[in-house]
């Protein structure tokens, strides 16, 4: 079956079993592996964050959340559970579709840069005391409720009444959607005159919470331009704060099916501050020998790829195929998942799982087939989660393609076979045909598209943007067992 490595103690797969799949729920200190990406989102070279899930956006948000110092400061705000319809209330009337909330946006940001100043005591005495009395710390309270009092009717006069003395009470009663334009000013200027060399990280994660919702035709006409108008208020805000003597450093997390809705003439402006999370095959290597090590000694140094996956493989290679040829371990699990993270951290997790209810010490190759009808529905139904909002029946659809039994087909027949079933479904959305549904498919990489060698490739590979006609459909080999197929 292959060469074998040396035993290793239990105590290794003992944590991998309790890796957690959330990036949002683990230890970042010991886990968080740190890219390229991180630094450039650290110095301000980028603040747009695109993937899909599972590629580490929630691990990065993390990482900014937890790093806070004297002279370090991070706000996230999270839009999980949040009253979008909030949101979609607070509309500047000076801007027309869809930048319409690009004034909402920036006073999310200048709030929470004041409400970072509050606590820092580098700052004036007299300024801070002025600031907290606006945004009053509470470390308690949930940012989705804080940002729901931030939107208050009295809000705004209250900032006047503190900040200019020559306003009225009776700018308490004005809604805070039309004063935008004496407000926002306003704000700025404060923090240019009194903001001080520290850093402040306003952090935007979950913004996909509302997108469940897509095919609703009133939603969808909001919820898009909400998204669009805050990449317009990050932009703005970066060239309006860029000569102040602080940094502030505002990062958006958005999913790439998301992100590619968006249509606007300064999007291409955009792709310089853009990062997308794409893992090769040799950085997921650095990663899991990174976090392989991590999980046999916290505070380890020393991440050679070979060394870390030797300690928890007993076998180097797996059967595969009819003629049952030696594949790398690997190998064989990159081809199970979508080149992800998440993908590897739950594999891996079943499998530590799996050898320690069996006794083992280190993961065998039958361990691997065993679990992998797990893992295969665990990709499907986390696909289905991803989909759903653009596709209301997968699930339905995926149980009737796995009734045909077949993993490869003509991209002609595989299109025709969405047809019937949408058919019998009796589930059209407006611009959603049989042929949309198998670009969405292509996208989210439940399908590629075998190529010339006859070995698939796959959206998340990056080597295709678009369905080809040309080549045949291959379902993804990560979910055949899911489909029954394997």
């Amino acid at each position: 079956m292959g060469q074998y490595a040396m035993d290793h103690p239990v105590n290794v797969l003992e944590q991998i079993a309790e890796w957690r799949l959330e990036g949002a729920d683990e230890d970042s200190g010991r886990y968080f592996f740190s890219t390229s990406e991180v630094d450039q989102l650290e110095n301000g070279q980028r603040c747009y964050v695109i993937g899909r899930k599972g590629t580490g956006k929630s691990a990065i948000c993390k990482y900014f959340e937890t790093r806070i110092d004297y002279n370090r400061f991070c706000l996230k705000l999270s839009f999980k559970e949040f009253p979008f319809n909030l949101l979609y209330g607070l509309d500047d009337a000076q801007y027309t579709t869809p930048s319409q909330y690009i004034s909402l946006w920036k006073f999310f940001i200048y709030s929470s840069i004041m409400s970072m100043m509050a606590k820092n005591h580098n700052i004036d005495q007299e300024i801070r005391e002025k600031i907290e009395s606006i945004y009053p710390s509470d470390d308690f309270e949930y940012i989705s409720s804080r940002m729901q009092k931030w939107t208050k009717k009295s809000f705004g006069g209250s900032f006047f009444k503190i900040f200019s003395a020559n306003y009225s009470n009776d700018v308490e009663n004005i809604p805070l959607h039309e004063i935008w334009m004496e407000l926002i000013p306003k704000m700025e200027s404060i923090i240019l005159s009194h903001i001080d060399s520290a850093k402040y990280f306003i952090v935007f994660d979950e913004l996909d919470e509302d997108y469940r919702n897509f095919w609703d035709d009133n939603n969808r006409e909001r919820y898009i331009p909400l998204i669009l108008s805050l990449f317009k208020a990050v932009s703005s805000v970066r060239r309006a704060l860029s000569e102040s003597r602080g940094s502030v450093l505002p990062i958006v997390f958005l999913r790439d099916d998301i992100y590619e809705l968006l249509t606007d003439p300064d999007k291409n402006k955009w792709e310089d501050n853009k990062i997308y999370l794409n893992w090769k095959a040799d950085k997921l290597k650095q990663m899991l020998a990174f976090r392989i090590e991590r999980a046999e000694r916290s505070d380890s140094t020393n991440f050679v790829f070979d060394d870390a996956w030797d300690k928890i493989f007993q076998h180097k290679y797996i059967a595969v195929g009819t003629h049952k040829n030696d594949q790398k371990i690997f190998d064989f699990i990159h081809s199970l998942t979508h080149s992800r993270p998440r993908d590897f951290v739950r594999l891996l997790k079943e499998c530590a799982r799996s050898s320690l209810e069996q006794g083992h010490k280190r993961i065998t190759a039958d361990t691997i087939r065993g679990i992998e009808a797990e893992y295969s529905g665990h990709l499907r139904q986390e696909l289905v989660n991803e989909i759903s909002g653009l596709i209301p029946d997968i699930e339905k659809i995926f149980t009737d393609l796995s009734k045909l039994r077949k993993q490869r087909f003509k991209t002609t027949d595989f299109v025709n076979e969405i047809e019937n079933i949408i058919s019998i479904l009796k589930s059209r959305q407006d611009n959603l045909d049989s042929g949309k549904i198998a670009e969405i498919l292509f996208h989210f990489s439940v399908i590629g598209n075998a190529g010339r060698d006859n070995r698939p490739y796959y959206k998340y590979q990056r080597n295709s943007e678009t369905l080809s006609y040309e080549a045949p459909v291959v379902i993804h080999r990560g979910l055949l067992r899911s489909f029954n197929l394997n």
